[in-house]
């Protein structure tokens, strides 16, 4: 996948933006400037035609004509004019006028720009009045004059093109400057993220501490993604040293099963023995080679369970939860029976777990037995289930002997022995109550345990239901 720079990325957004808004706002800035230059010289234009209305004067003649005097002419020399009355009799003009310019007029051209010999112009039509022969207190004679006036645009599109370069050098040094002020502003603003990456990068197997950085941590954006990096990393760093210790303890538990089949095959072989002999020998080697072989299969189970998906898992189907307890208390009915205890059921009917029914079994087979086991002669282990719309609980309750404080947090860790219901004399493998949790954990449940020495212990069960049920209780015991 190609890579591409964030940094890069904002910093030419933001200039393509500007350079946008400076391109809008320099075209609305010289349509105004146009405007007002033109509003300007529309002024000019009438002043000028003004000043033509005062060099009409009296042609002193006896019809009282007037007259276009040039003495009082002083115009620009490539102004376009023409002084003419109502009737059609031009006053005067000036030497470019021509029947082109006159059509232009004739057209209506005030107000308008037209274009002669390749220069831009700008016309006026005035209509004006001069009075002749007055004297004193007569008024003297009113002689309407019109005056079509023109004069170049040269000017205005000087004016129009210095304002559009000074503001084309204007908006690029805005530019620039904020190219600059950003690239530093932002290799300022990633710099506790470069800090924080630079921090995560240190990280490796043998040492999974993760400090986030005090400047990525002033930042409300990355103290989210620190905190985050730093859950994590705890719970990658718990779990390695969960799986490096799992892998210490496996190596440890299968090499101790072996060597016990070894030592036994190496006994049986130091000297010659009878046939009796032999077949005792051979069958304590079975039985270590069936206590390995549970271990392998209940690793085994722990690595599928930890592999697979929650959809894959809850693909396989659901259970009833109190049958199938109802089953594992008539299976383990002999066991209580040898050691004297009593189970009580308090089960309603129809409790369908999301769970299928091999891994319901070993989680109910598991938990009961594990509490008969550490049930002295003459106690009791209940066992009970309800239901409500979305979840289904077990609870298993013992009267035995409990687990002491400083144990209770790790009973459920992997050959975790250091207390007494996890002890090798139980003949378990250290696995049964780490499988248990394994498959709660994996089905989206979750697994409480209560216990006081020597006041017994209680441990329940939650996990996803598969359909709401009816509350109909069945309470039976069965007695050793």
């Amino acid at each position: 996948m190609k890579t591409y720079s964030l940094s890069r990325r904002l910093i030419v957004t933001v200039l393509l933006v500007e350079t946008l808004l400076a391109i809008g706002t320099t075209g609305v800035a010289l349509l105004y400037e146009r405007r007002q230059h033109l509003l300007t010289f529309d002024v000019m234009l009438r002043g000028r035609s003004d000043s033509l209305l005062g060099a009409v004067q009296d042609a002193e003649d006896n019809a009282d004509n007037v007259m276009l005097s040039p003495k009082s002419i002083d115009l620009q020399r490539d102004d376009l004019y023409q002084v003419r009355e109502p009737s059609g009799r031009v006053l005067g003009q000036s030497p470019q006028w021509d029947n082109q310019i006159q059509s232009n007029f004739r057209e209506g051209i005030h107000g308008k720009d037209f274009r002669f010999r390749n220069h831009e112009y700008r016309g006026l039509v005035l209509h004006g009045v001069r009075q002749v022969d007055q004297d004193g207190d007569h008024p003297g004679i009113s002689r309407p004059v019109i005056i079509d006036y023109a004069a170049r645009l040269k000017p205005v599109r000087h004016a129009i093109a210095d304002a559009a370069k000074f503001l084309l050098l204007s908006n690029s040094l805005v530019l620039l400057l904020t190219g600059i002020a950003l690239y530093f502003l932002l290799r300022r603003g990633m710099a506790p993220l470069e800090s924080l990456a630079a921090q995560a990068a240190a990280i490796s197997p043998p040492s999974w501490d993760f400090q986030p950085p005090e400047q990525a941590l002033a930042v409300s954006e990355l103290a989210v993604l620190a905190r985050a990096l730093e859950s994590s990393m705890r719970k990658l760093a718990d779990s390695f040293n969960q799986q490096r210790t799992f892998v210490n303890d496996a190596a440890h538990e299968l090499k101790t099963a072996v060597t016990i089949i070894k030592s036994s095959l190496q006994l049986l072989d130091s000297r010659p023995r009878s046939l009796e002999e032999y077949r005792r020998g051979l069958q304590s080697c079975l039985v270590d080679c069936e206590r390995l072989e549970e271990l392998v299969l209940k690793l085994l189970t722990l690595a599928r369970l930890e592999q697979s998906t929650v959809s894959e898992l809850t693909a396989r189907g659901q259970t009833n939860l109190s049958e199938t307890l109802r089953e594992i208390a008539i299976q383990l009915d002999s066991l209580a029976a040898l050691r004297g205890v009593s189970v009580q059921l308090n089960l309603n009917d129809n409790v369908n777990a999301l769970l299928p029914p091999e891994e319901c079994e070993t989680l109910a087979f598991n938990l009961v037995l594990n509490a008969l086991q550490h049930t002295p002669s003459g106690g009791r282990v209940a066992l009970s289930t309800e239901a409500t719309e979305t979840t289904v609980r077990m609870e298993i309750e013992d009267t035995g002997e409990g687990i002491d404080p400083a144990d209770l947090p790790y009973v459920f860790n992997r050959f975790y022995r250091g207390d007494r219901s996890r002890a090798r004399t139980t003949g378990g493998t250290g696995l049964g109550l780490a499988i248990c949790k394994a498959i709660v954990d994996a089905y989206g449940g979750t697994i409480e345990i209560r216990s006081e020495p020597g006041r017994g212990t209680r441990l329940r069960v939650t996990v996803p239901a598969a359909r709401a049920v009816p509350h109909l209780q069945t309470v039976f015991t069965l007695d050793s």
